[in-house]
């Protein structure tokens, strides 16, 4: 499984520094199921601090 390296949301749990510390993530589409760009996902891992 690659390393997420990069996380911006920092309200997440698992953000440490701006780096992902979840053991593993799960993107799913965010909306219609029709994903065209980033902005149609969402991490579905996340967990509020």
């Amino acid at each position: 499984m690659s390393r997420v390296s990069k996380c911006m949301c920092e309200e997440c749990h698992y953000n440490k520094g701006y780096e992902c510390h979840a053991d593993g993530i799960e993107v799913r589409s965010n909306g219609d199921n029709r994903v065209k760009s980033s902005a149609g996902t969402c991490c579905s891992t996340f967990k509020t601090k």
